[in-house]
């Protein structure tokens, strides 16, 4: 089956539901070791890791979501007993995007962020992960889940020790964290659309949340200069 993305998150899905909805091609409900699979390489994970990646996605979440190994499904009614420890606390125990507690970690409040420049490279995210430290387990889960999003996803560049080093602004983990870039990335896999027709759609502008060239757009932009 090609990656269409037939996303079917509901009306009332917390936020933790749409984005695990973001990998539900057939919209059962569930999301098998080939649909994360799918879903991890549409996000950037290259093959071999991909597919590792959803075998170990699919063998924990089975566990916590449906009680069995044998299912090696993710059931996203259940989703929140996927949650681990020693995450930010930004959503919730039933999956809710909490504001308030997203401005803590970092918004203006930000322990993390001790610069101010509003943007947050491995350090600063290393430093995040350790005061939220309750469990090795937990903490090491949290260190490569920020690992790959870095990777993936930084949207800036921050100075340390006098060197250049990748980083992800707040406003693009606000983006995430709240499902609009699943939003618009299901919107465009749904209506099957090109590179191209992704970088001329129109996003909204609303400082401080979504910068005017929306990271969706500057992506698409990069892609289409390569092919």
């Amino acid at each position: 089956m090609p990656r269409t993305l037939k996303a079917r998150s509901r009306p009332g899905d917390t936020t933790l539901q749409r984005h695990v909805s973001f990998f539900d091609d057939n919209g059962d409900r569930g999301v098998d070791v080939a649909e994360c699979t799918r879903g991890l390489k549409a996000v950037g994970l290259p093959i071999g890791v991909a597919e590792a990646a959803a075998l170990a996605i699919g063998a924990a979440l089975s566990i916590q979501t449906r009680g069995s190994l044998l299912a090696m499904n993710v059931d996203i009614e259940n989703i929140q007993k996927g949650k681990h420890d020693s995450d930010t606390g930004i959503l919730d125990k039933r999956g809710r995007f909490g504001a308030r507690r997203f401005e803590k970690v970092f918004g203006a409040c930000s322990t993390v962020d001790r610069n101010g420049d509003k943007a947050f490279t491995a350090t600063a995210l290393t430093r995040m992960i350790n005061a939220n430290r309750e469990t090795p387990i937990g903490s090491l889960v949290s260190t490569l889940e920020w690992q790959v999003l870095l990777a993936l996803a930084a949207d800036t560049r921050a100075v340390e020790g006098g060197k250049t080093v990748p980083a992800l602004s707040a406003a693009r983990m606000k983006s995430f964290y709240d499902g609009k870039r699943i939003d618009v990335l299901a919107t465009a896999l749904w209506n099957d659309m090109t590179v191209a027709e992704v970088g001329g759609m129109d996003l909204s502008y609303a400082p401080p949340f979504s910068p005017v060239w929306d990271p969706v757009l500057l992506a698409a932009g990069k892609v289409a200069s390569k092919i």
